[in-house]
């Protein structure tokens, strides 16, 4: 679609008429008489840009695809716009290849974005064959066999001796023999009959972080190594704040590559099997899922790296490590990494466990080992819903002006010679101009207020000050990390301005001090207070949280935690607050409160947080985001301050957080505001509004227990609609994710006829809706779909 095109009438004038036009007293008058006519032909001209656009499905307007699918003669479908798109575009393409299951996969995937694969459960079939009618790959001689004893020939038994074949066992691309499964194919599970064709479906987004420093633990030395085997063993965690990540592969099909091709093994967005990634396994394919390329360091730019597709690439350094250097690759379990591995780790050979996302590397020499623990460099992926949180997605540029001012650009990188983001926010407080930071990669950057110039200590806290609004976002494709050695705080260089100077000048500035985190992994560093917020003061006129996580904490721990009884349990780390802010705005100068001019507005959009502690001089708004204080839906609350997900930082067990408004949220935790409205949210615990006869909620999900609610429509609770999640464990994949268990009218019969929570944007219910009724069309006579989500 075409943007706003201005058609400059006066400079398509003669010179002449220009130059006379600025001859005259006073000068311009020609120029602004065409003024509004130009604004008024200028929107002729873009609508008639827009009427040729319209023509092509690709560039028409939102409201013209009905109209072009009439054209085509396809059934209406609704939903988002850019899938309703694809299905029009690819009409006829799907008409040319009805019936076969590579037009089935593109098929959906026009419709969801989801990567999918389709099985005709019939091949699973165990099955005697006619010794007259034998397939070649079932038996007979040579050249009709061509199973081997570690492949799997169509009702065949399983293999035993590769364990990469046994990996896919219960897996999309398991081909081992089943009984027939005559039960009612409506359950989402895998029933392997005659007529039924599983269409599985990967819903998890494979995220990617191209360049990033892993986590250096160490190493270990072996003595009197045999031939072939290394000398050092070095070990790192991928995840560098020294979390259990999950490794996911990338998505590397082309669905509409012509003519189409099936979904392979080892290309699709799912979790990579540890199996799989062995070198020289017979079913083995390490090259899908791995790569090593090597760089000179200090790379500066991050064009110096090489970056493939696969899900986990390795950059080595040159020197001492040439290009020509073969690699070999081994998946294992590393949770006890340092008693040593069940085969001996060779030379040259990279172990990965992607279950906790950890890495091995045997080396001969210690020169090397010192090379890999300083310049070893790694892009991997993991697996999540979509856009909540800071993920490395697509971003536009860093705006140019900001309540029209011209902003200051400042670039950082962790990069070689790069700008850190210390430097970057040194002395900005008394900035003529709008700051923007943007911070070009997904490495780690420290923040420490202590040591940064221009800080003041007020109230003995540390607090930044700001002259004009500043932005620190992320480049696009990137996720940076910034790691907090004190909590945040945020106010006015000046509030009170010297006897005779122009105060309504001043406070008219600061009624527009805008603070903006975009796309940050904002998180502690080991230094920081305990029980501090990330964020805890904003003396600013509005503060906004947009495709960012404020990490509250809860994540799943990688050793087990040993009880009394001598047993062991799942590991959880404590959780943390996100944002603590006081009514006083954090002002020690009476005067300076009394004159500090706005009502801050506190903005959390595609957000994961912590728990929200704020005053009522706030105003609290919540879009599709998480505020997790880790209790879920059958958690059982201590009904203490640690239950609270959203409360007053005052007295929070009597008092009330501000006025909130919610669109698409899930809190994790009891909740107690002065007044509640908004739509699409659900609240795992009690819900209680102190103003409950002002707002208005509806298409909710509540606990049921002792609620105090504002009116109310088309609302659930529990026990009579019930609520599951696949994960309520932060940094899990799949984390916030409503599990197939739960109530239809919280899945489906939330705001705009879908699900409720913080991924209703994604209209997950509308892709399954058009999903069935397409099948309906497109399946042959007697076939019968099974829709089986994978992750």
């Amino acid at each position: 679609m075409s943007g706003h095109l201005k058609v400059p009438l006066f400079r398509r004038l003669p010179e002449i008429y220009r130059l006379r036009d600025g001859e005259q007293f006073p000068g311009g008058q020609l120029q602004g008489y065409l003024a509004p006519v130009e604004a008024l032909f200028s929107a002729i001209h873009e609508n008639i840009e827009q009427l040729f656009d319209d023509l092509f499905i690709e560039t028409c307007s939102d409201w013209v695809i009905p109209y072009l699918a009439d054209l085509v003669g396809t059934t209406h479908l609704s939903g988002d716009p850019h899938t309703i798109r694809a299905d029009v575009a690819d009409t006829i393409a799907l008409r040319r290849r009805k019936g076969t299951l590579a037009g089935i996969e593109r098929l959906v995937t026009n419709l969801t974005e989801w990567a999918s694969h389709c099985v005709e459960l019939r091949e699973r079939l165990g099955w005697t064959q006619h010794l007259n009618h034998q397939r070649p790959d079932d038996g007979g001689a040579p050249p009709y066999r061509t199973a081997s004893r570690l492949t799997v020939p169509r009702g065949g038994t399983v293999p035993i001796r590769d364990p990469a074949m046994l990996r896919l066992l219960d897996t999309p691309f398991d081909r081992f023999a089943r009984t027939v499964d005559v039960r009612p194919a409506d359950d989402g599970q895998v029933h392997v009959n005659l007529p039924n064709l599983a269409i599985f479906l990967w819903r998890l987004e494979a995220y990617r972080l191209g360049v990033t420093k892993p986590l250096y633990k160490g190493f270990g030395a072996i003595a009197a190594p045999d031939p072939g085997e290394a000398s050092f063993a070095v070990r790192f965690d991928l995840d560098p704040l020294d979390r259990p990540i999950r490794l996911f592969n990338t998505w590397q099909t082309d669905v509409r590559r012509d003519p189409p091709t099936l979904t392979e093994v080892d290309r699709v967005p799912g979790p990579i099997l540890d199996a799989r990634l062995t070198t020289g396994a017979p079913a083995g394919n390490p090259d899908a899922y791995v790569s090593v390329d090597t760089y000179t360091p200090p790379a500066s730019l991050l064009s110096d790296f090489d970056a493939s597709d696969a899900g986990l690439q390795f950059f080595i350094p040159n020197p001492p490590f040439p290009p020509s250097r073969t690699w070999t690759f081994r998946g294992d379990n590393l949770c006890g990494w340092e008693s040593g591995l069940r085969r001996p780790l060779l030379d040259s050979e990279i172990v990965i466990d992607p279950d906790i996302g950890r890495v091995l590397i045997g080396v001969p020499t210690d020169a090397e080992r010192i090379a890999l623990r300083d310049a070893l460099r790694v892009g991997y992926s993991y697996g999540t819903m979509r856009r909540v949180g800071s993920h490395p997605i697509s971003r536009p540029a860093a705006p140019a002006t900001l309540f029209n001012e011209a902003v200051d650009l400042r670039m950082v990188t962790g990069m070689a010679g790069g700008l850190s983001l210390q430097a970057a926010l040194a002395n900005i407080h008394n900035s003529p101009q709008p700051i923007v930071i943007e911070i070009a990669d997904s490495l780690v950057h420290a923040l420490d207020l202590s040591t940064l110039g221009g800080v003041v200590a007020e109230g003995g806290e540390l607090t930044l000050r700001l002259n004009r609004s500043l932005v620190i976002r992320a480049a696009a494709n990137q996720r940076p990390v910034v790691r907090l050695a004190v909590p945040l705080r945020f106010r006015p260089t000046n509030v009170l301005v010297a006897p005779g100077g122009d105060q309504q000048a001043l406070d008219a500035i600061n009624r527009n001090l805008l603070v903006r985190l975009e796309g940050i992994f904002l998180t502690r560093d080991p230094v920081f207070p305990a029980g501090e917020p990330l964020i805890a003061r904003a003396a600013v006129a509005r503060l906004e949280i947009q495709d960012t996580t404020l990490d509250p904490g809860g994540h799943r721990l990688r050793d087990p935690l040993a009880t009394p009884a001598g047993s062991t349990m799942v590991g959880r780390a404590p959780l943390w607050p996100a944002l603590q802010l006081a009514r006083d705005f954090g002002f020690a100068d009476p005067a300076e409160r009394r004159a500090f001019p706005p009502v801050p507005d506190v903005l959390l959009q595609y957000a994961i947080a912590g728990a929200l502690r704020l005053d009522d001089a706030y105003a609290l708004v919540l879009e599709d985001s998480i505020i997790d204080a880790g209790l879920g839906p059958d958690g059982a609350p201590q009904n203490t301050e640690a239950d609270l997900a959203i409360a007053a930082l005052t007295g929070p067990m009597a008092n009330y957080a501000p006025a909130t408004r919610v669109c698409g949220v899930t809190i994790f935790g009891r909740t107690r505001v002065e007044e509640l409205r908004g739509t699409g949210a659900i609240f795992t615990q009690r819900v209680r509004v102190h103003q409950n006869q002002v707002g208005c909620l509806s298409f909710c999900w509540f606990s049921g227990d002792g609620d105090r609610l504002p009116p109310n429509q088309a609302c659930v609770r529990r026990p009579d609609a019930r609520l599951v999640f696949t994960r309520e464990w932060f940094n899990d994949p799949a984390y916030g994710q409503l599990a197939a268990a739960t109530d239809r009218r919280v899945r489906e019969v939330g705001p705009g006829d879908d699900e409720m929570g913080a991924f209703g944007f994604l209209k997950e219910a509308h892709k399954r809706r058009n999903l069935s009724i397409r099948f309906r069309e497109f399946m042959p006579v007697g076939v019968r779909p099974v829709v089986v989500t994978v992750t």
